[in-house]
């Protein structure tokens, strides 16, 4: 063997070492760019997944504001704007993206909102630091307890009412129709029993029923809008054409129809078989808000040794016509008590452009005849056009009429209103008559529950400038 070729071989072993090494090397090199560029792809996913997160809790704030001023512009109060960011545990999906979830809480008048966004492919999630403030602002007139009649001992609801019942203890006699809530503001063991041939709510409107107790509805009632209660609900019999947001458990017999879905604290109940109830069911929620309340006022002391008595004696004492004031304040219209018999009249005459009429009645008031209102100098205060009934063409004026009573009102059978009413003692009304404007009173409405009644709601600008 010569020594040329020993050094050949030599050199091709080791060469063929250094290949070995070089394809390991070259393998190991490999293997690392490839899980480099695998992390650098995945980094990349997780950070677009992570942006729609974050696209996904901003815009949750944004919905929140627009919620809110919705809402608000609705009249609603900042309890059932809270109620309504809530709903569905304040989860909101987006499509193709995936959703939001709100967390709203109250202080004072303002709302505190919490947004967190979920990707859809659940890659990523984000939450907004910090807390969103949105100012709703307080007012007597934006608290949906006083979109209506206020009773803080009880109220007797009969024939037909437009606007809202807020009281402790509501009868509910049969017939009634409430084109809006009902508002249940005891705290009790008591359950709002809503019973029979009522309807509450208005189709296809956010009205909704609120119980500070829990509810039991049988006899057919027909419910138009959600259920807010912070205990059990119990549906026997009827519809509810809307949801069900229970504190407690919620329990369906075979009478029921629920419409909606059903959010629950505790449990649920069906029959075997039951086919009334074909919609969702969450479990675990939040027990809801409580009610809406609001405490009246204190009233306003405004001393008068003048008695009104229309249509007792003397001549051309069978009518009474009082003047507006281009003052809201004005506190010029005092008497100790007010009374008119029977068949006589009174007018307000509301005919001057942006004028008020405020009355300050130390003592009782009893109404026997009819009342008009002059909104136009082209009549005369007591002409047909001007006597208040159902068919009053200009409802909105009674926004101009404020009345602060000390005693109890009292209006006897087809007696007819104008105004808001602020009573110390109950108010009584009489069948067959038309009140138009709100009425509020600490003590009873209606306590004889004298049926036929027509109520309109019309919010007082007093109350809105002057009530806490």
């Amino acid at each position: 063997m010569t020594p040329s070729n020993h050094g050949t071989h030599q050199a091709s072993g080791f060469a063929i070492v250094y290949i070995a090494v070089a394809i390991v090397v070259i393998g190991v090199i490999g293997a690392a760019l490839a899980r480099i560029s695998m992390s650098s792809v995945s980094s990349s996913v997780q950070l677009q997944q992570l942006n729609i997160a974050r696209y996904l809790a901003e815009s949750g704030l944004e919905y929140a504001r627009g919620v809110a001023a919705y809402e608000k512009s609705q009249g609603k109060s900042i309890d059932h704007t809270i109620n309504t960011l809530n709903a569905n545990s304040g989860r909101v999906s987006v499509a193709d993206l995936g959703s939001f979830a709100l967390a709203a809480t109250k202080n004072g008048s303002n709302i505190l909102v919490v947004s967190k966004g979920y990707a859809k492919s659940g890659l990523a999630s984000y939450i907004i630091p910090g807390t969103l403030n949105i100012t709703y602002g307080s007012n007597a007139a934006s608290n949906e307890a006083l979109k209506g009649i206020y009773s803080g001992i009880s109220a007797g609801i009969s024939g037909n009412f437009v606007g809202n019942f807020a009281t402790y203890s509501p009868i509910l006699n049969g017939g009634a129709n409430i084109q809006g809530s009902l508002i249940y503001l005891e705290k009790s063991a008591t359950c709002l029993n809503i019973n029979g041939s009522v309807h509450v709510g208005t189709v296809g409107g956010s009205d909704y029923v609120c119980s500070d107790a829990c509810v039991v509805i049988s006899g057919n009632p027909v419910i138009n809008g959600n259920i807010y209660s912070q205990g059990d609900v119990t549906v026997i019999s009827g519809t509810v054409n809307g949801d069900i947001h229970s504190g407690g458990n919620v329990s369906l017999d075979w009478g029921a129809q629920v419409n909606g879905d059903i959010y629950t604290h505790g449990t649920f109940s069906q029959p075997q078989y039951y086919t009334g109830f074909t919609r969702r069911v969450f479990y675990n929620q939040p027990i809801p808000n409580m009610c809406t309340s609001y405490t009246l006022p204190n009233h306003e002391n405004v001393p008068s040794s003048n008695a009104l008595r229309v249509g007792w004696s003397g001549p051309n004492t069978s009518t009474y016509t009082f003047y507006g004031s281009t003052n809201i304040a004005d506190h010029s219209n005092a008497f100790s008590s007010i009374n008119s018999a029977g068949g006589t009249k009174i007018c307000f005459d509301l005919s001057a452009p942006n004028t008020y009429l405020n009355i300050f009645d130390s003592g009782d008031m009893n109404i026997n005849g009819d009342l008009y209102v002059r909104t136009s100098t082209s009549t005369s205060c007591f002409d047909s056009v001007n006597r208040v009934s159902t068919n009053f063409a200009n409802t909105a004026a009674a926004k101009r009429v404020y009345m602060d009573v000390q005693g109890t009102v009292t209006f006897n059978g087809g007696s007819n209103w104008f105004g808001t009413i602020y009573a110390k003692g109950n108010i009584n009304t009489g069948g067959g008559g038309t009140y138009i404007g709100a009425y509020y009173t600490n003590q009873s409405f209606n306590p004889n529950n004298s049926g036929g009644l027509n109520t309109i709601f019309v919010e007082s600008s007093y109350v809105d400038k002057y009530w806490p």
